[in-house]
């Protein structure tokens, strides 16, 4: 697969609301009826709650960097500093994930 400059220069912002389970793992929670003020209406009305989307190690280090303002490039390099060859080749391994979430709508791409 190939890594383009246009994602590597990117920087992602969460879009939903997010927790630090034990061991410091994160813990996505994704609206069940979607995201409009009827969707929460409706979910409130049932008590249901959100999906609860459980990251690995290496999710949570992207979901935590995924601030707006971290390139794709700058994480890729910090997941090496942490994971080392467990996350090689990372650009790649990256820009799969960052896929995934953008299919998902859990990231956005920052607009500057």
């Amino acid at each position: 697969m190939e890594v383009g400059q246009d994602f590597l220069g990117n920087s992602f912002v969460r879009r939903y609301e997010w927790r630090e389970a034990e061991g410091g793992k994160v813990v996505v929670l994704r609206p069940r009826f979607g995201e409009g003020r009827l969707a929460r209406r409706v979910a409130d009305l049932f008590k249901v709650t959100d999906y609860r989307i459980r990251l690995d190690e290496i999710g949570t280090a992207v979901w935590k960097r995924c601030d707006g303002s971290t390139t794709a490039r700058e994480i890729a390099d910090e997941l090496r500093i942490q994971f080392g060859d467990r996350v090689e080749p990372a650009e790649e391994r990256l820009h799969r994930f960052v896929s995934q979430m953008l299919r998902a709508r859990m990231i956005g791409v920052q607009s500057d």
